[in-house]
């Protein structure tokens, strides 16, 4: 079983391995692990629009074997995360 904090750590780690900084913006736990959101850090400081990232697929560390999942954006979050529970049950 995978803790919040290997979780975090791997999220992190995924981040970094970008061209540009990267945050973490929102994260949470549901049955199935974590997830978290994510934008680049110059937006986020400066609000400057032309560094806002566009296409930032929000990712899950899953709770039991520690794997990353790179969500999609054409639906909601709980709807890809609801589709992830359903199906690691079949």
């Amino acid at each position: 079983m995978v803790t919040y904090e290997y979780a975090l750590e791997r999220a992190k780690e995924y981040l970094s391995d970008s061209d540009i900084p990267l945050r973490i913006t929102h994260e949470g736990e549901f049955s199935g692990g974590w997830y978290f959101c994510f934008e680049s850090e110059e937006y986020l400081d400066t609000g400057n629009p032309s560094a806002q990232l566009a296409g930032n697929c929000p990712f899950l560390i899953d709770k039991k074997t520690g794997e990353l999942h790179v969500l999609g954006t054409a639906k909601p979050l709980k709807d890809y995360l609801d589709d992830y529970v359903r199906e690691s049950i079949n």
